[in-house]
């Protein structure tokens, strides 16, 4: 799929109705449940193909800061295993970017409306759900940089046009 995405001699929104297509026909064949195309896109991007409606929904993930206690317990990632409280937090909130729609053509003109030149942070194949944001950050990496941008995978650039030309 990265080869499709990254042949330059393919105008940018033709690679991304492949790369729909792609992923539609992996929702149609697994009906109600989330189709991602790789593991490192989870928290980015995917598909559900909603069976009783005959119509796909795309996903796609927010970064949330939460900067005090009660935001960290609202979010829902208030404790970790380990009994370490989380006094504040980065979490990616999954919402719908797109309408329910019948074809891979109108899920992608509805995503290039919401994606469109919107800020966004990309995000290693390895991040967790959330990130803990108690001295594990490094001075040049401030949490709320993150709040409300929306979650990039390195692994699928769908997200502005400047960077893809």
């Amino acid at each position: 799929m990265r080869s499709v995405y990254e042949d330059k001699r393919i105008p940018l929104q033709i690679r991304r109705l492949i790369i729909f297509i792609n992923i539609c026909k992996k929702a149609k064949n697994s009906p109600d449940k989330l189709v991602y195309l790789a593991d490192d896109s989870k928290l980015a991007f995917c598909v559900q193909y909603l069976k009783d409606r005959r119509r796909y929904i795309a996903y796609g993930g927010i970064f949330k800061y939460a900067h005090t206690r009660a935001e960290v317990v609202a979010q829902g990632v208030d404790k970790l295993p380990h009994d370490e409280y989380i006094m504040c937090a980065i979490t990616v909130q999954r919402q719908a970017f797109t309408r329910a729609t019948r074809t891979p053509l109108g899920l992608l003109i509805d995503w290039n409306k919401h994606v469109n030149n919107r800020s966004y942070k990309c995000i290693d194949g390895n991040a967790k759900d959330f990130f803990k944001v108690n001295d594990e950050l490094e001075i040049d990496y401030p949490a709320h940089e993150f709040h409300e941008r929306l979650v990039a995978s390195a692994q699928l650039p769908l997200w502005n046009n400047e960077n893809l030309h």
